[in-house]
């Protein structure tokens, strides 16, 4: 079977998990937004990995394929790791400053979360 475009991947195709059910997997995604009219808030938290900072990024509006390829070129931009969560991104370390910058140069609109 080959995959012939990204939509073939939102089908349910086995699964062997016995409390699965079908509803779940009809759950239609929004569509993503353009990068103009998404609003997105990086912030920073320190409680959750034993007061290592983590950036945080929310408000993203759309496909959660389309998060992770903002992710993956985040992750290069930053040099970190991090993982994107429903519809938030994580990245290890304070990357606040090159993640809002590599945002806005994209496009998107930007804003610091208060603390």
């Amino acid at each position: 079977m080959t995959v012939e475009s990204m939509n073939d991947l939102d089908h349910t195709l086995y699964t062997d998990y016995p409390e699965f059910e079908r509803e779940y997997a009809n759950i239609q995604e929004p569509k993503t937004l353009p990068p103009e009219k998404q609003s997105l808030i990086v912030g920073l938290d320190k409680r959750n990995l034993d007061g290592a900072p983590i950036t945080y990024i929310t408000g993203f509006v759309g496909r959660r394929i389309d998060l992770r390829k903002i992710e993956e070129e985040l992750e290069g931009v930053c040099r970190t790791c991090g993982s994107s969560k429903m519809y938030d991104i994580v990245l290890k370390g304070d990357v606040r400053k090159r993640a809002f910058v590599y945002l806005r140069s994209n496009g998107y609109s930007m804003k610091f979360a208060g603390n």
